[in-house]
């Protein structure tokens, strides 16, 4: 299983970052790494379904009628 998006460092998240930069956009908190932390919780979400989603096809055969 992945690591706690949690406990990563801003570092882990500079790619993430990178893409969502705007330095120019005065907010309260650091949306930066925020977003990067709901991103990766939203990779590893849909990472895990996909899995299921996969499994789930191979346990469901086809109606031979």
């Amino acid at each position: 299983m992945n690591a706690d998006p949690i406990s990563k460092t801003k570092d882990d998240y500079a790619d993430i970052i990178g893409h969502i930069n705007h330095p120019d956009s005065p907010v309260g908190i650091d949306a930066q790494f925020t977003h990067a932390i709901i991103i990766a919780y939203l990779q590893q979400i849909s990472n895990r379904l996909h899995k299921i989603e996969t499994q789930m096809k191979t346990v469901q055969k086809p109606n031979d009628s």
